[in-house]
């Protein structure tokens, strides 16, 4: 506000209006809390060149949020309504300036939501920004579920054996992380089906939620259900042929061979991260802990010194891995440049006693957790330049595959570095660089027969120059034998 007070010399008040610290100002002589107070503040600020701010009021409410994906409104503590797109939380916020509801803001807004997609997103961002915003989800009854109902059911599944697992029963259970994104998907159906029997979820209704969504997000429903309707037929609550999911496809893998999943860095992507972040640095440590030991990003984020062992009088890596549940390990010897690089790092103290990378607090370096780390190291790629979207920790992974299956690794070798369970991994990128490899060869082989043919043109050609007739093979030999 541009409103100011102080008291004369025999103690009255005055009241004026100043919008710069050394400009000039002008008085307001009307009672304070009247309107014509109000309006001869309005007048002054215009007279001085000034922005018309809304004063705040004691409990004033926020504007309901826009509709539209990544774009929200708020009121500052001057009470003016701003408007800004955020693509998520801790993610920059880009104010939009122009006034709402204007074909100027939703310029604006498209503008700055592609620009911070291109940063910091990803293909199913490009979806969502289309989207409306979805409304708030009911709460679900607190009141125990009756028997026989989709939330009674759920309520059962999460207390199971296939939830939480028992080696003891051969049920190793869900993932936190599984367990997480399952339940969000379920109790998603829950507020409209959830108190009614379970012969709702008929093949009809699962096709329909799974149509209102992304393949990728069709796909991850459609396991969350089956999960639940295993338990249901294990423990004798539905026959096997009354499974509604049976012949569904969500078109998640289709997509993903399109899309071709997280995109592989190239080297002129890993030579610019590296001209960036020198050896020393916190980013190049989370780099070269990517491409040394090709762990994932659940693993990546809690690598520390506890994780190097001494095998057969070499140093390796060797860590159970999150996504087995502790039941996979991998094992890694260091490789000569990681060491260099853990000798730098060691060397610039930025190294933990619990994790080589974390969050800096009291003077030590504290874990953090994986979508942090994620965010952290993506950061330090678009710094880099490394932008493109679906380029993640994850693509730094999937190219060290590439170049383990073109260095003629094995399938069991693959699958002890990379902690695969499944030969058809290690197996894919094997039968990928074999392909690419036999189309190198192939060409070879063309090029050196054209080279070869335009010889033998070239050589023919200077014979006819001087006037020598070149016959054929077959017509010389014959001629022979008919003058013999």
């Amino acid at each position: 506000m541009y409103l100011y007070f102080n008291y004369s010399g025999s103690g009255s008040l005055r009241w004026y209006v100043k919008v710069s610290r050394k400009g000039r100002r002008i008085g307001i002589s009307e009672e304070y809390g009247t309107p014509a107070f109000d309006a001869a503040y309005d007048a002054g600020v215009a007279a001085l060149g000034g922005v018309l701010r809304m004063r705040r009021v004691k409990g004033m409410a926020t504007p309901d949020q826009p509709e539209r994906r990544y774009l929200y409104v708020d009121v500052s503590q001057r009470g003016q309504v701003r408007y800004y797109v955020q693509l998520r939380n801790k993610l920059p916020k880009i104010r939009i300036k122009a006034d709402y509801g204007t074909t100027e803001f939703d310029a604006e807004v498209d503008a700055a939501v592609a620009g911070q997609i291109t940063l910091y997103g990803n293909e199913g961002d490009y979806i969502n920004a289309q989207k409306q915003r979805n409304e708030e989800r009911p709460a679900l009854p607190n009141t125990p579920a009756r028997p026989g109902t989709l939330r009674w059911y759920w309520n059962g599944y999460r207390q199971s054996d296939h939830w939480l697992g028992d080696l003891s029963v051969g049920q190793e259970g869900l993932a936190e992380s599984t367990r997480l994104q399952r339940t969000g998907l379920i109790e998603s159906i829950l507020p409209e089906n959830g108190e009614k029997p379970f012969a709702v979820l008929t093949r009809k209704v699962i096709k329909a939620e799974m149509k209102a969504r992304t393949p990728s997000q069709a796909g991850n429903l459609l396991s969350a259900v089956r999960g639940m309707i295993r338990w249901m037929i294990d423990e004798k609550h539905l026959d096997e042929e009354d499974d509604p999911t049976i012949g569904l496809k969500s078109g998640k893998a289709k997509a993903s061979r399109e899309t071709g999943g997280f995109v592989p860095w190239t080297e002129d992507d890993m030579a610019r991260f590296r001209a960036k972040w020198p050896l020393g640095t916190e980013a190049r440590l989370m780099f070269d802990i990517l491409h040394y030991t090709f762990l994932r990003l659940g693993d990546a984020h809690r690598f520390g010194p506890p994780h190097l062992r001494q095998i057969v009088r070499k140093m390796a890596v060797q860590i159970a891995t999150e996504k087995s549940q502790g039941n996979t390990t991998v094992t890694v010897p260091v490789h000569p440049e990681f060491a260099e690089s853990l000798k730098a790092a060691r060397a610039a103290n930025i190294i933990g006693a619990e994790v080589f990378t974390g969050k800096f607090v009291c003077g030590r370096i504290q874990p953090m957790s994986k979508k942090a780390w994620a965010a952290k190291f993506k950061k330090y790629a678009v710094l880099a330049g490394v932008n493109e979207p679906k380029k993640s920790c994850h693509g730094v992974r999937k190219a060290r595959a590439e170049v383990a299956a073109y260095a003629d690794c094995t399938e069991s070798q693959m699958m002890a570095m990379f902690g695969w369970t499944d030969p058809k991994m290690p197996a894919h990128y094997i039968a990928q660089a074999n392909r690419e490899r036999l189309g190198i060869s192939g060409m070879e082989k063309i090029v050196t027969f054209d080279q070869g043919q335009s010889l033998v043109t070239s050589s023919e050609q200077t014979m006819r120059s001087r006037g020598v007739v070149a016959f054929p093979r077959g017509i010389v030999k014959g001629a022979q034998r008919t003058k013999g």
